[in-house]
């Protein structure tokens, strides 16, 4: 199970989990591999996908510094606004694209705004 990524997050998400008014959600982001999701919903079966990544060049990688953080900032983002798991994720997978064209944990500038 240890080199199996998509069964590893399967297995957390089995977990016993106390707030049963939510699914327990497992996200394992790899860099340029596919980001894996798994849902627990109580008294169901564990969901598991793979959201891919889309491909950037190595020429407009700047720095992979705050890749992880960019992509979590992202998928919270589409949280607060009560957006879809899978939309969450794209905006993840958008913001920290962004951050990867730039030096250090950094945005460019001017602002953008997430659009699908």
């Amino acid at each position: 199970i240890k080199d199996n990524i998509p069964e590893v997050a399967k297995a957390l998400a089995s977990l016993p989990k106390k707030n049963t008014k939510r699914p327990r959600v497992v996200i394992f982001t790899q860099g340029t591999e596919p980001t894996i999701v798994a849902v627990k919903e109580d008294g169901k079966n564990v969901e598991v996908k793979e959201y891919p990544v889309s491909a950037i060049e190595a020429k407009d990688i700047t720095d992979t510094n705050g890749a992880g953080d960019a992509f979590a900032g992202g998928f919270c983002a589409g949280v607060v606004e009560g957006k879809s798991l899978e939309d969450c994720i794209a905006r993840g997978h958008w913001l920290a694209r962004l951050g990867l064209k730039e030096l250090g944990p950094s945005y460019p500038y001017p602002k953008q705004t997430y659009s699908a």
